[in-house]
């Protein structure tokens, strides 16, 4: 039997920036895609999965107020934690 996450990695997700069509550009009319989405990895030292997605979002929103996909990714072990110098309750980027 294997032991609950005590945190958790949670990612997220940025979507890529459209970019307008080029002049001449016949085929097709509208925004492109640059680039495919990129991601953020954040450390959380919460037990809760729900619980790290929303810290995370929270401590986003200080800094990016737009609106974003995020999810747990990964549990992280006590050793884990341990390792990245967390406290119970931090959040650090990966």
């Amino acid at each position: 039997m294997s032991k609950a996450p005590d945190g958790w990695v949670v990612q997220v997700t940025i979507p890529a920036v459209p970019k307008p069509p080029k002049e001449g550009d016949v085929r097709w009319i509208g925004a492109s895609l640059q680039a495919a989405p990129t991601f953020r990895f954040f450390n959380v030292a919460i037990a809760s999965a729900d619980k790290a997605v929303e810290a995370t979002s929270k401590h986003l929103a200080k800094t990016d107020p737009a609106e974003r996909e995020m999810r747990a990714v990964r549990g992280l072990s006590t050793a884990e934690i341990a390792a990245l110098k967390l406290k119970p309750g931090d959040l650090a980027p990966a």
